[in-house]
C-alpha cells in the first residue's frame, strides 16, 4: 500500500517487540496480512520489500532490519541508563540492555546502506543514513539529558515527546544569554560562600551542587510571562530555599543577613510593597519561611510566592497544589467555580530521598487530574543530590531513580546533569512546551550533588567518604561555567573574576548597612489585640419568609429531573419544617445556613470522602437522576446567590486532600473551604496537616486559615476505628485563639455557627473551626430544631437545660452524644437536683458563660464532667483545669463520670459499649 498520509508509527514496542517481529515476517510474506497502521510502519522500515528478504536497493538482509528495531527501541526506553546526567560520582550500572549497533551485530555500513527514515519518518531529509539518524539519536538520549516516557500510555503524549526529544531544532543560547546564566550562578554560589564564610556553622541547607535551580526557576518565569501565567506558586523543603527567596522571590541581601545576625530584616523590606514577608508573633527559623513578590521584570505583572513550610520536607506540596487552584478559580458566579488553569502554575521542588520515601507525594500526584483539584500540569523538580542526610539511595528507595514513583501516574521524566546549565534550562523549556500542550504534570530530575552535610555543621565523610571524596575534589558550577565561557572567547578570564568579586562586594555593602547593636522586636512575642478580642456570637438573623423561599427552591427540579424515589420520599421531608411545623434536622439545617452564606457572597467549598452523599446518607448535595444518570445540586439554585458552591468527593485519602484545601483557603480566604472526614479517625492520617500549618500557622508566619473540619465522632458500639476523632489531639493544639472546637447537640446552633464561620473569613479573626461532627444524633429528634431557633437568636458556646435554681444541687457538663443520651434519661427520669449543661464550644471554653450560670445556683455541691470518651481521651483533662480554675474559690467538688484510662478507644463488641455507656449515664445522674 501507499503512505499518502503518514500515520506516526508507535513511539516504542517494549515488552510486544517480541509479537511485533513476529508480524514483521507475516508482513514480509503477506502485507496485506498485517493491520493498515502496521503496513505503514513496515513499509518505512523496509522501502517497499521485494519479497527476496533484502529490503529494496539496499542489500540489507531482513534480520538486520529486526536488529536495527531492536536498537531503535532500545535506544528509547533505556538510553537513559547510560546518559551523561552525574556531574560527580556517577553510579556503576549493571545488566544494562543493548545500546549500540555493535552490540546488535549491526555495522556501520549496513546502517549506511538503509536510509535515515527507517529510523524515524521525521528523519527522513535530516540525515543522509540511518547511521548517522542513529548516531544522533544516541546524542539525544545519552547526553546531559535523560528521558523516560515510553511508559505513559496516551499515544498522542507519547509521540509528542519523542518527535520533541530527536527534533533537530532546540533552544540556541546568544553570548549574552550565556553570559547572564553566568551572573545567575555567581550569585547563587556567591551568597553560599559569603554566607558559609562569615557565619561558621550557621545552618543554611546550601543549596550548592544543585546551584542550577535558580536558573531554571528564572526561566520558568519568562516562560510563565510568555504564557500569560500571572501567578507562580513555590513549594519547596529547606535545602535551597534562602537562595530562592534571594534570587527569585529577589529578598534583599540585607534582610537575609540579618536574619542570620538575628535583627530584625523588615527594617530593609523594600518601600515600594512589591515584597511582602509576613511574620507571625512567635516566627520560626529563616529556613521555613517564605514570601511573594510582585514583579514585571519578565514583562507582564507576576506575583511569585515562595509558601511557608516545615520540617516535613513534602507536606507543602498539596498546599501549594490548593493555593494554585485558588488562584485559578473564580467563585463569584452562581453553580460550579470557572477555572483557568492558566491563572496559576505550581512548581514543587522535591528532595531526591523525600520524593519516593514520603506518601504525600502520592497522593498529591494523584490529584493532578481529577476535576475537583486539577490544577491544569504542575511543575516538579528533584533537586537530587543523591543523599538524604547520611543516607544513600542504595538504603533510601528500592528503585533505579528518585523519579520512578511518577511512572504510575503517567507523567513524562527527564533527568538533566545540575552541571549543564544549558540543559537544565532546556529541561525547563521542554516541561513549559508540554504543559501548554496537555496541561499535565510533568518531572525534571536535577541530578547533582550536596558540597557539604546535611547542614553545615556535619562532616558527611565520616558516612560517606568515597561521595565525599570525589566532591572535594569536584570545581563548584560558576568556576566550571565561567571556564568554559572564557574558553568559548566570550568573555576574558579578568571579566569572569570581575563578575565573581561583584556579587561578594554587593553583599559586603549589604553586610555592612546593618546595626550589629539593634535589638529584635517583641521579645515577649505578645498576641495580636484583634486576635486576643476573639469571636463574638452576634450574627445577622434570616426571617422566616426568606428560610422558607430558600428551602422551596431546593425542590425547584428541573421538568425531566427524576429523583431516585425512595430518595425522594426522604427529601420530601424537609418540607415539614415550613407547612406542618416540622423539625429541621442536622443535615437539612446544613443545607440552609449554607445557601444563606451563599447569598452573603461567601463561596463554599465542600471535599470528603462521599461528602456529596454524606458518609451516613444524610446530606444529599448532589441528585442523579435514577433514569439517565445527569446530575443536579439544589445549592446552585438559592435564590439571589451571590458565589459558587463547589462539592466534591475526594479520594481515598486525608494529608493531600486536607493540604489542598487548607491551601486552597490561604490563598483564597473569602472561600468557606471544609474538609470532611469519612469517619473521624480518618483525620489521623492527616495530623501533619493540624500540627505543622492549621494550628500555628498564623503565630509561626503570619498565614491565617479559616479551614472547617467536619469530623464524625462519638462512641457508637462500632468498634475502635470508627468512634473517636480524637478530640483530645485538637485541644491541645488549641492556644491563642487559634481555633475554634465544637461538638454540638442542636441542629440551629450548627446553623448558626457555620453562619458565624462565615462571618470571620478574610478577617483578622479568621481562625479554622473543628466539629465533632455527628453520626446518629443526624437524625435524632432531640438535635433536630423548630425553625424558629433558626430565625431568632445566635450561636451559643452553652446550652443549660431548664431548671429550677434553688433546687439545685449537681450539675452535670457534657457534650455531644454524652449529653443527649443524659437528657434523654433525665426525660424519662426527671431530677430537679440536677442541671444538665451541654459544652457545645470546647474551645475557646466559654469560662465566663459557665461561671454566670454556676453562679446562680445557691445550694450547688457538686459539678460533674460527663463524657463517653476513656478518662486519658476526650475532654477532660482539657476542661478540668479549665472547671477547677472556675472553682477554686467554691466550696464545690469537681468530679469526673465516664471511661476509665484505656489504650484504645473504644470497646469492640457492641452489647459491651452500651452496658458501659449505661454505667456511666447511671453514675452520672445517681452518684451522690
Amino acid at each position: 500500500m501507499k503512505n499518502d498520509n503518514h500515520v506516526e508509527a508507535p513511539v516504542r514496542f517494549g515488552t510486544n517487540l517480541g509479537l511485533m517481529l513476529e508480524m514483521y515476517d507475516t508482513y514480509v510474506n503477506d502485507p496485506d496480512s498485517v493491520p493498515e497502521d502496521l503496513q505503514v510502519l513496515f513499509d518505512e522500515l523496509t522501502s517497499n520489500n521485494t519479497g527476496t528478504g533484502q529490503a529494496s536497493g539496499t542489500g540489507v538482509d531482513n534480520s538486520s532490519v529486526k536488529r536495527v528495531m531492536r536498537l531503535i527501541d532500545n535506544i528509547r526506553q533505556y538510553g537513559h541508563l547510560t546518559a551523561d546526567i552525574y556531574p560527580v560520582y556517577r553510579p556503576e550500572r549493571k545488566n544494562v540492555p543493548k545500546l549500540t549497533h555493535q552490540d546488535f551485530g549491526l555495522s556501520k555500513e549496513t546502517l549506511e546502506k538503509l536510509p535515515a527514515g527507517l529510523v524515524s519518518e521525521h528523519f527522513d531529509g535530516e540525515f543522509k543514513n540511518a547511521y548517522e539518524a542513529i548516531e544522533y539519536m544516541t546524542s539525544c538520549y545519552q547526553g546531559p539529558i535523560a528521558f523516560e516516557y515510553t511508559h505513559i500510555n496516551n499515544n498522542e503524549e507519547r509521540v509528542w515527546l519523542k518527535r520533541y526529544i530527536e527534533s533537530t531544532k532546540t533552544i540556541e543560547f546568544t553570548n549574552e544569554d550565556k553570559i547572564e546564566l553566568l551572573k545567575s550562578l555567581a550569585e547563587v554560589e556567591g551568597f553560599e560562600k559569603y554566607i558559609h564564610k562569615n557565619f561558621v556553622g550557621a545552618k543554611r541547607f546550601s543549596i550548592e551542587g544543585v546551584d542550577t535551580l535558580v536558573p531554571m526557576l528564572q526561566h520558568v518565569l519568562k516562560r510563565t510571562n510568555n504564557a500569560n501565567i500571572p501567578n507562580i506558586q513555590i513549594g519547596m523543603a529547606h535545602r535551597g530555599r534562602l537562595n530562592v527567596l534571594t534570587h527569585v522571590l529577589e529578598k534583599p541581601y540585607e534582610m537575609m543577613i540579618s536574619e542570620f545576625m538575628h535583627k530584625n530584616p523588615l527594617i530593609f523590606l523594600p518601600k515600594d510593597g512589591s515584597l511582602e514577608i509576613t511574620a507571625g508573633w512567635t516566627g520560626d527559623v529563616k529556613y521555613h519561611l517564605g514570601g511573594t513578590k510582585t514583579t514585571s521584570k519578565y514583562g507582564i505583572e507576576q506575583t511569585i510566592t515562595l509558601a511557608n513550610n516545615p520540617s516535613h520536607l513534602e507536606i507543602v506540596s498539596p498546599v501549594v497544589l490548593g493555593k494554585t487552584r485558588a488562584n485559578q478559580d473564580t467563585t463569584i458566579d452562581v453553580g460550579r467555580p470557572s477555572q483557568d488553569v492558566n491563572k496559576s502554575l505550581a512548581v514543587l521542588i522535591h528532595g531526591d530521598a523525600a520524593f519516593p520515601g514520603q506518601g504525600i507525594n502520592f497522593e498529591s500526584m494523584n490529584l493532578s487530574n481529577l476535576d475537583g483539584y486539577t490544577t491544569g500540569g504542575s511543575l516538579h523538580i528533584i533537586t537530587n543530590n543523591r543523599i538524604g542526610f547520611t543516607t544513600e539511595a542504595t538504603d533510601g528507595r528500592s528503585t533505579t531513580y528518585s523519579t520512578d514513583v511518577a511512572k504510575g501516574y503517567d507523567l513524562p521524566i527527564i533527568h538533566v546533569n545540575a552541571d549543564d546549565v544549558e540543559a537544565t534550562v532546556k529541561a525547563i523549556e521542554m516541561a513549559m512546551d508540554f504543559r501548554e500542550k496537555f496541561n499535565k504534570d510533568f518531572v525534571i530530575d536535577l541530578v547533582g550533588y550536596r558540597r557539604y552535610g546535611h547542614n553545615e555543621m556535619d562532616e558527611p565523610s565520616i558516612t560517606n567518604p568515597m561521595m565525599y571524596k570525589a566532591i572535594k575534589e569536584h570545581p563548584s558550577i560558576e568556576i566550571k561555567y565561567g571556564q568554559e565561557l572564557v574558553n568559548q572567547n566570550i568573555i576574558s578570564k579578568d571579566e569572569m573574576n570581575e563578575i565573581f568579586e561583584s556579587v561578594t562586594k554587593r553583599l559586603r555593602s549589604a553586610h555592612d548597612k546593618i546595626d550589629k547593636d539593634a535589638q529584635m522586636d517583641n521579645p515577649e512575642m505578645a498576641l495580636p489585640d484583634k486576635i486576643n478580642e476573639g469571636q463574638d456570637y452576634k450574627i445577622k438573623n434570616m426571617s422566616y419568609e426568606d428560610l422558607k423561599s430558600i428551602n422551596d427552591a431546593m425542590f425547584d427540579y428541573p421538568e425531566d429531573f427524576t429523583v431516585f424515589k425512595k430518595l425522594s420520599k426522604v427529601l420530601d421531608r424537609r418540607r415539614e419544617p415550613f407547612e406542618k411545623d416540622g423539625l429541621v434536622d442536622w443535615a437539612h439545617a446544613e443545607q440552609l445556613a449554607f445557601a444563606t452564606i451563599l447569598q452573603d457572597g461567601t463561596p463554599i467549598r465542600l471535599t470528603g470522602q462521599d461528602s456529596e452523599r454524606g458518609t451516613f446518607a444524610q446530606r444529599h448535595a448532589v441528585l442523579h437522576d435514577e433514569n439517565d444518570g445527569k446530575l443536579f445540586i439544589p445549592l446552585h439554585h438559592v435564590p439571589e446567590s451571590k458565589a459558587s458552591f463547589d462539592i466534591h468527593n475526594s479520594p481515598l485519602s486525608e494529608a493531600a486532600v486536607v493540604g489542598f484545601e487548607y491551601g486552597y483557603n490561604v490563598d483564597h480566604p473569602e472561600s468557606f473551604n471544609i474538609w470532611e472526614a469519612q469517619y473521624g479517625d480518618f483525620a489521623n492520617m492527616a495530623q501533619m496537616i493540624f500540627d505543622n500549618f492549621m494550628a500555628n500557622s498564623n503565630a509561626k508566619w503570619g498565614e491565617k486559615s479559616g479551614l472547617a473540619l467536619f469530623l464524625p465522632h462519638s462512641n457508637e458500639g462500632q468498634g475502635p476505628e470508627h468512634s473517636s476523632a480524637r478530640l483530645e489531639r485538637f485541644l491541645q493544639l488549641a492556644g491563642e485563639n487559634n481555633m475554634t472546637i465544637a461538638n454540638l447537640t442542636s441542629s440551629s446552633n450548627y446553623y448558626h455557627l457555620l453562619r458565624r464561620h462565615a462571618k470571620y473569613l478574610n478577617t483578622e479573626k479568621m481562625r479554622p473551626l473543628v466539629l465533632m461532627s455527628p453520626k446518629s444524633l443526624l437524625r435524632n429528634k432531640i438535635v433536630s430544631r423548630p425553625v424558629e431557633e433558626f430565625t431568632e437568636g445566635q450561636f451559643e458556646p452553652i446550652l443549660v437545660e431548664p431548671n429550677k435554681k434553688t433546687k439545685v444541687k449537681k450539675v452535670l457538663i457534657a457534650t455531644g452524644k454524652m449529653f443527649i443520651d443524659l437528657k434523654t434519661e433525665l426525660q424519662k427520669n426527671p431530677n430537679d437536683e440536677i442541671c444538665l449543661i451541654a459544652l457545645e464550644q470546647l474551645y475557646p471554653f466559654p469560662k465566663e458563660e459557665i461561671k454566670n450560670v454556676l453562679s446562680e445556683f445557691r445550694n450547688l455541691e457538686k459539678v460533674s464532667w460527663v463524657q463517653e470518651e476513656a478518662k486519658n481521651q476526650g475532654a477532660w483533662t482539657f476542661v478540668s483545669l479549665q472547671l477547677q480554675s472556675i472553682l477554686e474559690n467554691k466550696k464545690v467538688e469537681l468530679d469526673y463520670h465516664g471511661r476509665k484510662v484505656r489504650s484504645s478507644t473504644a470497646e469492640g463488641d457492641g452489647e459491651i459499649y452500651k452496658i458501659l455507656q449505661s454505667k456511666v449515664i447511671e453514675e452520672a445522674l445517681n452518684h451522690k
